[in-house]
């Protein structure tokens, strides 16, 4: 038992990461998970569902944590077909973590065995775990969708990731989001300067399809002052259909038109009626909707 904990402590995976989730906020991170799964387009699923997989334990709910583990599993054979071993490095993991809290030791160690057998490189040092940017990305995901408080962590790990790859779309796409989220946390904070633009512009050269990273790299233009390259970048978003419920929730915050707000908040909040960032836009607004 003492030696199969040992093992796991070297993992890298959402139970090594160091996630700071306060318990009243488990509620709001569960929902914003489930609601990205759902309207979230993107290449970049297997991570969100390992996430999903954690929360489930933290509420006491293994064997739910079990399932989105194997769907983590499904979708990596999907999406990152030649790079499986890599990738499902974190997801075997949390499997080998997930058994042993179950007290199922001996399928704990069949998935650390898994991972040993990958990192077994002659390069490697380690023998349960890899430096590589792929991980470095998965860690990057988890601590973004943690929360404030994590997201200087998370422009760590995208940043490390892109040394090795600078024109991942991926690591870029994570570095961009890590950025503009950072910029809006760190706004009241004296001397800090805000950097996400660049990062921006740069995931959506990279993301041409993705009408999410466009709607934030023009809500960084029109904070800058830039209003009609951001209002262009609105529109492009608004007419692709890439997530179109996020494209809603973030334009009508920043959308020149009163009433073009109302319309695509009334939208976003029809589809995710539980999300927490719909109460962060102007409280008019939503008092206006609800009186619909």
């Amino acid at each position: 038992n003492h030696q199969v904990k040992d093992s796991l402590e070297q993992l890298r995976c959402h139970f090594t990461w160091e996630l700071f989730i306060e318990d009243d906020e488990m509620p709001d991170l569960e929902n914003r998970v489930l609601d990205q799964i759902e309207f979230l387009d993107t290449k970049y699923n297997v991570g969100i569902h390992n996430l999903l997989a954690y929360v489930k334990h933290l509420k006491g709910q293994n064997e739910a944590a079990l399932k989105s583990l194997k769907e983590a599993e499904d979708l990596m054979q999907k999406e990152h077909a030649n790079q499986a071993s890599v990738r499902s490095l974190v997801t075997w993991s949390n499997f080998a973590w997930v058994y042993y809290h179950m007290g199922r030791l001996a399928e704990a160690q069949a998935y650390l065995d898994k991972v040993e057998n990958i990192c077994k490189k002659p390069s490697n040092p380690f023998r349960y775990r890899m430096e590589c940017p792929e991980i470095d990305c998965e860690e990057g995901w988890a601590l973004l969708k943690c929360g404030g408080k994590n997201y200087e962590r998370a422009k760590a790990c995208f940043e490390k990731a892109l040394e090795g790859d600078h024109e991942n779309p991926e690591f870029s796409t994570g570095y961009a989001i890590s950025a503009y989220r950072l910029d809006g946390f760190k706004l009241a904070t004296k001397g800090y300067r805000q950097f996400s633009l660049l990062p921006l512009r740069q995931a959506v050269s990279l993301n041409p399809d993705n009408g999410y990273l466009k709607v934030l790299l023009a809500l960084k233009l029109q904070d800058n002052g830039q209003e009609a390259e951001g209002e262009k970048y609105v529109e492009e978003a608004l007419a692709n259909m890439s997530s179109q419920t996020y494209v809603f929730r973030y334009a009508a915050k920043r959308k020149n038109s009163w009433n073009k707000a109302l319309e695509l908040l009334k939208k976003a909040l029809e589809v995710t009626p539980t999300s927490s960032f719909l109460y962060c836009v102007p409280s008019i607004v939503l008092n206006t909707l609800y009186a619909l």
